[in-house]
This record gives C-alpha cells, sequence and structure tokens, in this order.
C-alpha cells in the first residue's frame, strides 16, 4: 500500500466529523436567534438529517422521553425549540467538551449548556449526543440531558487508562 493511500484510510473514521461541526454550528446559530427573538430557518439542520432519521431526547424522571421520527417531526422539534420561550433567555450556549469517533457512523459528542434568564438565573446542563450516521447524514440522535453514568464510546467522568505503564512507553517513543 502507497503511503499516501495509508494515510488517506486511516483519517477514515473523521470524515464525518464536519457533518457534526455543522450540526453544532447551526444550533448555535439557533439559540442566537432563539435568545434575540429572530425567526430561524432550520432547513440548514435538516440538511443534515437523512430522511428515515430518528431523534430520542431523555434524562432525569423530571424531563422524561421524547421521540421523534422521520423527517416531518424531527424538523417540527426543532421549529419548536427554534422559538425559544418567547424572549426570557439572555443566554442559551452550548459548549463541546469531548468528541470521539467509534468509526464514521458513530460519534458521540458531550458537553454542557448554559441557559440564562432575563433576570440573570441560570443554569448548565451536561449533555451527550449519541450520533449515527448514514450516507453522510444523521440518521439517528440520542439526546441525553444531564450527566450519563457512561456512554457507549466515553464512559464520561470515568474515562481511566488501565496499563499506564503501557502509555507511558508509547509517550516515551513520541517524546
Amino acid at each position: 500500500m502507497d503511503i499516501r493511500e495509508l494515510n488517506k484510510t486511516s483519517l477514515t473514521p473523521l470524515s464525518n466529523m464536519s457533518v457534526i461541526e455543522k450540526y453544532f454550528a447551526a444550533v448555535k446559530e439557533m439559540d442566537a436567534h432563539a435568545v434575540k427573538g429572530e425567526k430561524f430557518d432550520t432547513d440548514a439542520i435538516m440538511e443534515l438529517w437523512h430522511s428515515g432519521g430518528k431523534l430520542s431526547i431523555h434524562g432525569k424522571e423530571s424531563i422524561g422521553e421524547k421521540n421523534y421520527a422521520k423527517h416531518d417531526e424531527i424538523a417540527g422539534f426543532y421549529q419548536n425549540r427554534a422559538r425559544g420561550v418567547d424572549g426570557m433567555l439572555a443566554t442559551n450556549l452550548s459548549k463541546v467538551n469531548v468528541a470521539n469517533a467509534k468509526n464514521d457512523e458513530h460519534i458521540v459528542v458531550s458537553g454542557l449548556r448554559y441557559i440564562i434568564n432575563k433576570n440573570g438565573e441560570g443554569l448548565q446542563a451536561p449533555f451527550t449526543h449519541n450520533f449515527r450516521l448514514q450516507d453522510g447524514r444523521i440518521s439517528f440522535l440520542d439526546i441525553h440531558v444531564g450527566t450519563p453514568g457512561k456512554t457507549e464510546l466515553a464512559p464520561v467522568g470515568a474515562l481511566s487508562i488501565d496499563d499506564l505503564g503501557s502509555l507511558s512507553a508509547m509517550a516515551w517513543m513520541v517524546a
């Protein structure tokens, strides 16, 4: 195998990360419009979705679980979310802390959402987005609001290295 071919194939798991970056850029823009009370066209987000996609949102018992199937239901969710809460928010921002690609079709992203109302009261809500992609589009998104005990790729808050000796040996080779 040619070294250029090896380099190209070794980056394959990262090729769909651009879809995830576009998703979070569109969410950031949507949140900015919602805070200002401005209309937001959700087409930018829906272009990233597979026509037969599924969306699941869950967390602690207080928020329950919501499921959306197919393009129309998912578009309805984003349209409702884009409306915000009638201008009651002063800040609605997300910060991605970690993204991990198991393979080209499975990416997990965790971070924090900061929400502050007009009275200066707010909260920080951890989240994990578990993306499945098909043909370069989101086919399934599982959003967990709150700190999960573990995710399929990265048990948030419980990351550990089983063999510190091997890690030290690898670090020494590149130092």
